[in-house]
Parts: C-alpha cells; structure tokens; sequence
C-alpha cells in the first residue's frame, strides 16, 4: 500500500515536471531581431543665411543607439542628398537589441563656426518586435552668447515595421 502510494506520487510528480518543461519550451519569448534597419532622413530647419547654401546641409551627422553603446558618424559619402528639401537620408544597420536611436549633427559649419552637433529632446524607444526603423531628426542651429554656434536635433516623425 505504501509502495503503491509512493509509485503514485512518483508519477504525479513527473507528470508535473513534464508539463512544466513544455509549458516553458512553447511560452520562450522570440530572439531578438540581430540588427535594426535605421532609414533616417536629417534636416537643418533653420538655417539659410542669407542665401548661403553651405548650410543647408548638415556638414556633420552621427547616429548613437544604446544598449549596448554604440556611435557612429555618417561619412557624407554614405548619405544621400535630397535637393528639393535640402535634407540627407541614410540607411544603417544598428546593433541587435538596441532599444533608442539618437541623432546630433552640426548645420552651421560651412558658414559659422559651430562647435558642437548634440541631441534636443528624447532618444527614439525602440519596440523589441521592431526590424525597421524610418526617422526624421529636425536640427535647429543657434548662439550660445558669447560663444560658438551649437545645433540640436530632435526626432519630428518616425515609424516602426
């Protein structure tokens, strides 16, 4: 009687741990994607002085994600000019598992002096789910009296797939 009891309990229990076991096995959430497509699109909104079309294109772009930590500046050869609303537009390929994008860029260096490109506003979340990312960072340029001209970006539209 004990015995049988003990076959029982025996059974019950590994019936338990095998329905355990699948229960894990179907409910593993999906990997990550390896890499996040970055289409993104930079425009300089606010400057044109007087006519001077050297800043109408950031002369200085980088794309900064996290986690992990990774930075990149956009060689001009690598991005595309867009005459009609004098913008670039790239695409990148981000680290796996990066959950924000941020862009800095300097509008002002063909024309004044501009020390520093930085990020205006919060970095993009990125969704887990997310394979593509299409952006646009709008940088605006002013002075820090009585210092160098400084741009800051901010991310005015963007869309996951």
């Amino acid at each position: 009687m004990i015995a049988g009891n003990l076959i029982r309990r025996a059974l019950a229990v590994g019936a338990m741990l095998t329905t355990t076991a699948a229960m894990v096995v179907t409910m593993q959430q999906p990997a990550a994607a390896s890499t996040l497509t970055l289409n993104a699109t930079v425009d300089c909104l606010n400057v044109n002085y007087s006519g001077d079309t050297r800043d109408w294109y950031a002369s200085y772009v980088s794309v900064g994600s996290a986690p992990p930590s990774y930075g990149v500046a956009m060689p001009l050869s690598s991005m595309v000019a867009n005459p009609a609303n004098h913008t670039w537009s790239f695409t990148i390929s981000l680290p796996g598992g990066s959950t924000s994008v941020s862009v800095s860029a300097i509008c002002s260096g063909g024309h004044q002096y501009d020390q520093v490109g930085w990020t205006n506003g919060p970095a993009i979340s990125i969704p887990s789910s997310a394979t593509t990312l299409t952006a646009t960072w709008g940088c605006s340029t002013q002075q820090v009296y009585p210092g160098p001209y400084i741009t800051g970006c901010s991310a005015q539209s963007y869309s996951y797939s």
